[in-house]
């Protein structure tokens, strides 16, 4: 399950207790993104860590019990707010609405395997 989520999620990576991505975002960018992450790590109970580091900024969610739905709706919210900030459209924006749809998904396959 894990596999299919992360290819759902373009650029991230992970394991079966994690997900990990690097974003090449500027200073205010970052400044952004640390602000809604904020947000959505409070919304879902998550404590995400965030570096900055040569340009890019790195954002990570584990879990020692496993990759679940919340870490992955956090993955997708930090994707799309990624987006959102850099600027992305018209192609690479239909990625960023695949990592919503990711997140139906996720919770649907889990559901039928509890």
């Amino acid at each position: 399950m894990l596999k299919d989520a992360l290819e759902q999620l373009s650029g991230w990576t992970g394991d079966t207790t994690g997900l990990t991505r690097t974003l090449p975002i500027d200073e205010s960018q970052h400044a952004d993104l640390t602000e809604r992450i904020k947000v959505y790590a409070d919304t879902l109970e998550l404590r995400p860590s965030i570096r900055r580091d040569d340009g890019t900024t790195t954002v990570s969610v584990r879990n020692p019990d496993g990759v679940n739905a919340n870490d992955v709706a956090f993955a997708a919210r930090v994707e799309d707010a990624y987006r959102t900030i850099a600027h992305i459209t018209d192609a690479e924006d239909a990625t960023a609405r695949a990592s919503w749809r990711l997140t139906a998904w996720w919770q649907k396959r889990r559901s039928a395997t509890s």
